[in-house]
């Protein structure tokens, strides 16, 4: 599980998450080629199924949750920095103060569309994304363990999007 621990000389929290870690594949030199784009993208209408479930999404009028029809998704990250289940248990342990990885870590998904970067989106669009993140966050402050929401957004493989090309950011909530 990750945990959160402060840095005794500058007072930040920081994120350790060991099991991120066991992706050799990030310290590669940049020089390399990024592998090859997953298809069909677990993202794009119709590849419900293959990301996690539905916690927010914009839809079309009678459509259904984890199913096309809809114009915008928030799924739980499949490889998250924090976890949302448990208690924060703060400790020390030696010179840290130390908290078990509680806090949220969403994925957007921007579009239904295999659309790769957000300078594509129509204005609307965008509009939807925005509106999202206050949803989401406004959403998250009613947890009482969660302080801070932090939204960004990786470009590029050697941002670390990965492989897929499909406009997305992100969401981490943390104590």
């Amino acid at each position: 599980m990750p945990e959160l621990r402060k840095d005794p000389i500058t007072g930040r929290w920081v994120i350790i998450a060991t099991e991120r870690a066991k992706r050799p594949d990030q310290f590669k030199a940049e020089a390399e080629t990024a592998p090859a784009e997953l298809t069909p993208c677990p993202f794009c209408e119709g590849n419900e199924s293959q990301a996690t479930h539905e916690i927010y999404a914009k839809r079309k009028k009678d459509s259904t949750a984890n199913k096309p029809g809809w114009d915008l998704r928030v799924v739980p990250s499949i490889a998250p920095f924090l976890k949302i289940e448990g208690e924060l248990g703060r400790r020390g342990k030696g010179m840290y103060d130390l908290m078990n990885g509680i806090g949220a870590h969403e994925i957007v998904i921007e579009t239904n569309k295999h659309t790769a970067n957000m300078a594509d989106l129509s204005e609307e669009q965008i509009n939807n994304v925005i509106n999202c993140y206050i949803d989401r966050i406004n959403d998250l402050e009613k947890d009482t363990r969660f302080k801070y929401v932090l939204a960004f957004k990786n470009y590029g493989w050697g941002a670390g999007s990965g492989r897929v090309k499909h406009s997305r950011s992100q969401l981490i909530a943390t104590p």
